[in-house]
């Protein structure tokens, strides 16, 4: 994409400067849509992981520098001289969106390198410093944190009957159960395997209680196909602890790691809490 504006800007200046018939995408007033950054910033760029405030600066700047390069190809083919405010302004603007597009660009790939490729969850690169920072927000707010760690149920024999593209079909499919049934702000991490880590925010214990209790039912309720075409499906094993200042990340990860294998030897395809007494109501 920068490729594609640093050859607009060129052809812009030796328009300018040459004498040159301008071209369409320099003087049309739909330039700034038409243009190869534009259609990108239109069709793909929405679906990348800019933030709203981000993807709206370079929406906005890339129009203003299409504005103002249309000015001055117009003032030049009237034969009029281009004020210098104009042309200081289009080379600002012009090498401000470089510069938002060379940050979205590090936004990107710091997200994708965070991100599990093949299940979309984040992974553990980031999960204690993003957890410690939901502790932090609830010493303000006073509000709860629960952690759910989630194991699929004889994972291994998916793996050893169907083969690991089915087994990674799976992984994908309790990934997609997850994201339909948790909010935006809550976390969702692979752990390792097939485990996974969530953090649900600001519920009470019978909400984040309703909230697995959801899952362990969905994922059940989810169907695989065979090469064969015989359908089957998949359980999980929850277990759950409270995130609190009153404890470490690493602590509350291993209780509900605990509670989990709790849920195991329960006979699995259960929810269990932690055991320890929560030191909050």
């Amino acid at each position: 994409m920068l490729n594609s504006h640093r050859s607009w800007v060129y052809r812009l200046n030796r328009t300018l400067i040459c004498g040159s018939e301008p071209t369409k995408d320099m003087v049309a007033e739909d330039a700034h849509l038409v243009c190869t950054m534009g259609h990108w910033l239109e069709t793909r760029a929405r679906d990348l992981d800019l933030g709203q405030e981000t993807y709206k600066n370079i929406v906005d700047i890339h129009k203003t520098a299409h504005d103002l390069g249309r000015e001055m190809a117009v003032t030049v083919q009237v034969g009029e001289k281009i004020a210098e405010r104009v042309y200081d302004e289009f080379l600002a603007s012009s090498e401000a969106l470089v510069g938002l597009i060379e940050t979205a660009y590090d936004e990107i790939v710091a997200s994708i390198n965070a991100t599990d490729p093949l299940t979309g969850a984040e992974n553990r690169s980031m999960m204690i410093a993003r957890l410690k920072e939901r502790i932090s927000n609830s010493r303000k707010s006073g509000s709860w944190n629960w952690l759910l760690m989630v194991d699929l149920d004889h994972f291994k024999s998916v793996n050893d009957q169907f083969g690991h593209e089915l087994g990674d079909a799976v992984l994908q499919g309790f990934a997609s159960v997850v994201r339909e049934h948790i909010r935006t702000k809550d976390l969702f991490f692979r752990y390792g395997g097939e485990e996974f880590l969530l953090c649900i925010s600001d519920v009470d214990r019978d909400a984040v209680s309703s909230v697995a209790e959801r899952l362990r039912k969905a994922t059940a309720q989810k169907s695989y196909e065979t090469a064969k075409g015989d359908q089957f499906s998949v359980t999980a094993s929850f277990g759950i602890a409270a995130l609190t200042p009153e404890k470490s990340v690493n602590d509350a990860i291993n209780s509900a790691d605990a509670a989990m294998y709790a849920a195991k030897h329960a006979g699995r395809n259960k929810v269990v809490f932690e055991t320890e007494r929560l030191t909050r109501p």
